[in-house]
């Protein structure tokens, strides 16, 4: 369809959780596009060779600073940038999310755009947008925010977590690129 990288959540509370075990074919991928293991808490190590960049909320493992790691921050409504430009984050990048109780992401909430965009503009980071994006707000989004790159789950699937709609991807895929 077209994206730029392919998110494999890791994370066993997630409705979209890979598994315990590697699956085969994910190790016989093509070095290309560049695969991330999508985590909530970071607990374990990920396979060498089959993964290129980690993502989480919360870190046991990895405790060192890291360009191919990406750190995720969940926005509440009512925080403002200045909540979190002042974190020591150590990582290459920055994903922005919308925060839930019951989840560590993927739970179609959008956040606040406005702080999103102010986040970007002061950050030393690339910074990534999430929550609640789609085909139909995606354009919105980048024009609004200007991001580095956005991510999308739960905006791309059809009515089964993880199963991707394959028009709805397209569709994000064109959004994305037309509005960059």
């Amino acid at each position: 369809a077209g994206v730029d990288v392919l998110g494999f959540i890791l994370e066993p509370s997630s409705p979209r959780f890979l598994g315990e075990e590697i699956p085969k074919w994910l190790e016989e991928l093509p070095p290309f596009p560049p695969k991330v293991a999508v985590f909530g808490h970071v607990n374990r190590g990920v396979p060498k060779g089959v993964f290129d960049l980690v993502q989480g909320v919360e870190w046991t493992v990895f405790q060192e600073a890291s360009a191919k790691r990406i750190h995720t921050l969940r926005v509440r409504p009512g925080q403002t940038a200045d909540d979190f430009t002042s974190q020591t984050i150590r990582a290459g990048a920055i994903l922005l999310d919308a925060h839930s109780e019951g989840a560590y992401g993927g739970t179609g909430k959008r956040i606040d755009w406005d702080v999103a965009a102010e986040i970007v503009q002061r950050s030393d980071r690339l910074v990534m947008l999430a929550g609640g994006l789609n085909p139909d707000n995606v354009g919105s989004a980048i024009r609004r925010v200007r991001p580095y790159a956005v991510d999308a789950a739960s905006g791309t699937e059809g009515n089964t977590p993880g199963q991707k709609d394959v028009q709805k991807l397209r569709d994000f895929v064109a959004a994305v690129r037309e509005a960059g």
